[in-house]
């Protein structure tokens, strides 16, 4: 029997900025931004291109032929930066508009010689797009992004064979620890975890637990065991704030998924610290060694997508209470705009300031 998606109707994602690129990839595959680099969100083709001293983001497919301008060229002009279709050589500006038609330059340009464009931002040195701005939405938050005495290193993406809200779920999956990690990030006979209130804030889920500190002992030096604090903006987002247990320090790993289509996901990941005087690799290579753990177990889900008839216990209550707002925002997003923006930024407040890791019965 087939199983049923929990989501039926995922049109509100493109409500939401989602990343395509580090800053860094899109220098790379783009020459510098001599040239646009093509990119895939939610099934559909993208174009990014440096024009007029901006990023601009399309979709990625000429009015005429239909061909794709992500193998096109930028062509600079007197009157602005042009992105040129590589069949026939239509130019398209910032807001997709066609500009010239070589073919045929003493005839009026049609009105539909267009492509659509998308929102497109650069932030924590990763490109953002959002598909739709009809209904409001912000671009995720980091926490320490800008924090003095923070050292901050961008990891370039990879990709997994899942979905986006697979990803997410397999993060912030305290029961998988002493299971997939044991030695890594967690001591297996911790097999049972706690039971977190949870709390809707400003468009995210916040949660805290504290692991035991007895586990330190089982652990690598490096394992960035302590009090983990999650703000997880909707829908992909995670930034992770640990309290370390070993030294008095900030540490925060902040990571988002992006869905390239419903069984693909490109995957982000920002790691802060303080200066603890090792290089960003001894960090990065931690969180790769974590990963590799991870990714066959996540890429042997199916199906990919959620689905409703999975069972849940009452250690999954992150994962229940995540796919309960899911549901909610695909449906708001259905009935409305004031609909939608309610149904995200309304806050439903379980614990108290005083007792953010209390443990809910």
């Amino acid at each position: 029997m087939a199983s049923t998606p929990l989501i039926a109707d995922k049109t509100y994602l493109r409500y939401f900025w989602h990343p395509v690129c580090t800053l860094q990839e899109f220098h790379r595959g783009s020459s510098g931004g001599l040239r646009p680099l093509g990119v895939k969100l939610l099934g559909q083709d993208i174009v990014l291109a440096r024009l007029d001293g901006k990023l601009a983001a399309m979709r990625d497919q000429c009015a005429h032929r239909h061909a794709k301008l992500s193998i096109g060229r930028i062509k600079q002009a007197s009157e602005g930066d042009r992105l040129e279709c590589p069949y026939h050589g239509w130019q398209y500006d910032t807001r997709g508009i066609c500009r010239a038609i070589p073919a045929c330059p003493d005839l009026p340009i049609p009105k539909k010689a267009r492509t659509d464009a998308y929102d497109c931002e650069i932030r924590y040195d990763i490109v953002w797009v959002r598909l739709d701005p009809s209904y409001a939405s912000e671009i995720p938050v980091f926490s320490d992004w800008e924090a003095p005495g923070m050292k901050v290193a961008v990891v370039d993406s990879y990709i997994w064979e899942t979905s986006a809200e697979r990803r997410w779920e397999n993060f912030t999956d305290f029961s998988h620890f002493a299971f997939v990690h044991p030695g890594t990030l967690y001591d297996p006979a911790f097999a049972r975890p706690p039971i977190t209130c949870i709390d809707r804030v400003g468009g995210e889920l916040r949660f805290s637990i504290e692991p035991p500190r007895t586990m330190l002992d089982q652990l690598p030096e490096n394992s960035p065991l302590g009090a983990f604090n999650y703000r997880c903006s909707m829908p992909y987002t995670i930034n992770l704030e640990i309290a370390l247990y070993r030294r008095p320090e900030r540490f925060v790993l902040w990571t988002t998924s992006s869905p390239i289509d419903d069984s693909h996901c490109r995957n982000f990941m920002i790691i802060a610290r303080a200066d603890d005087g090792l290089p960003d690799e001894v960090h990065i290579d931690f969180q790769k060694r974590v990963l590799m753990e991870d990714q066959p177990i996540i890429e042997s889900q199916a199906p990919h997508d959620l689905t409703t008839d999975e069972l849940s216990m009452a250690t999954d209550k992150v994962s229940i209470q995540y796919r309960k707002w899911l549901r909610e925002l695909s449906l708001a997003a259905l009935a409305g705009k004031s609909e939608f923006e309610t149904a995200l930024y309304t806050d439903v407040i379980e614990t108290t300031h005083a007792a953010q890791t209390t443990v809910c019965p």
